[in-house]
């Protein structure tokens, strides 16, 4: 399907946004939207991104990936830590080069917080392995009283008891010498027009899907998939490894003879449905989402009459 170029090229550009929980099917209706409109899909996905990672993150079979070109896809080593900051860059980049040849990106994904920072703006907080201070014995109470002392604003948006967080933004402070606060303000927005569109459907269905995916994994080689990523990468030491995401970090954690196979799947079932209540929560807060529930017949077809009417308005 053709475009005018005008169509895509203003001052905001549109931007197409399929935004959903995992499980509920985004891949598959976005690759046929994709498919009609000419369009590429640049993935939002915080797990996808990782190469040797193919069952456990649910990424496009090799027919999808053929029918449609998708971007930030099997780009990066397992052992590499990725956060919203590195992603945003890769990403407006990608998205301002497929611009540039006038076709229409389509962001796709469940990552909140990997699209916020693509959309609302990022900032660059520096990485640390290493817990400040006396942070791996010291008490929370005590460690929240520091925070208190040099970053008051951002206390008053913990609670007092949330350590992990606590402790990264005394990280921050040490390593940089300015308060996350602070750091968190100097985002630059993305230009860009977005039009979201949300996937969803009942709870009940859809944690029966997630369900019926987790057995799925199994039964297509997810613990040898785990078993030969831990052979042939060394995990890192950070909370945003990626050995530490849901069902890798299950299956771990039974390789290394701490749970038996059943108990880790059922981890992971749980661990999942707890996953898309967040994501249900999280995708709540952004305005003017166009929600559409499935299952739908037509959901393709209003997804593409969705797109064609804001490019027609642009």
């Amino acid at each position: 399907m053709n475009f005018k170029s005008s169509n895509l090229k203003s001052s905001n550009p549109l931007l197409p946004v399929i935004l959903g929980p995992t499980g509920v099917g985004k891949t598959k209706i976005a690759v046929e939207v994709a498919s009609e409109l000419g369009a590429e899909i640049v993935s939002c996905d915080s797990r996808q991104i990782y190469q040797d990672m193919n069952i456990g993150t649910s990424k496009p079979s090799l027919e999808e990936l053929k029918k449609v070109s998708h971007w930030l896809i099997n780009i990066i080593s397992p052992d590499v830590s990725l956060n919203a900051w590195d992603y945003a860059l890769l990403a407006r980049e990608k998205i301002k080069e497929i611009w540039k040849r006038r076709k229409i990106p389509i962001v796709v994904g469940g990552s909140g917080l990997y699209l916020r920072a693509l959309i609302d703006g990022f900032f660059r907080i520096p990485s640390s392995d290493r817990i400040v201070g006396t942070g791996s014995t010291a008490p929370t109470s005590e460690l929240y009283k520091k925070l208190k002392e040099v970053d008051p604003i951002t206390t008053l948006k913990l609670h007092p008891q949330d350590r992990m967080r606590i402790i990264r933004a005394l990280e921050v402070y040490e390593l940089t010498g300015t308060p996350i606060s602070v750091i968190k303000k100097q985002r630059v927005p993305f230009n860009c027009s977005p039009i979201y569109i949300g996937l969803t459907m009942p709870r009940d269905l859809l944690y029966k899907r997630i369900e019926e995916r987790v057995d799925k994994m199994m039964e297509d080689g997810f613990l040898q998939e785990v078993k030969e990523l831990l052979r042939k990468y060394t995990p890192v030491g950070t909370r945003d490894s990626m050995f530490q995401s849901i069902g890798y970090k299950e299956l771990i954690t039974h390789i290394q003879g701490k749970t038996s196979l059943e108990e880790a799947i059922k981890l992971i079932k749980r661990n999942t449905r707890r996953y898309a209540k967040r994501q249900f929560t999280w995708f709540k807060s952004i305005k003017n989402v166009h929600w559409m529930e499935l299952p739908d017949d037509i959901v393709i077809e209003k997804c593409i009459k969705l797109i064609l009417k804001f490019i027609g308005n642009q």
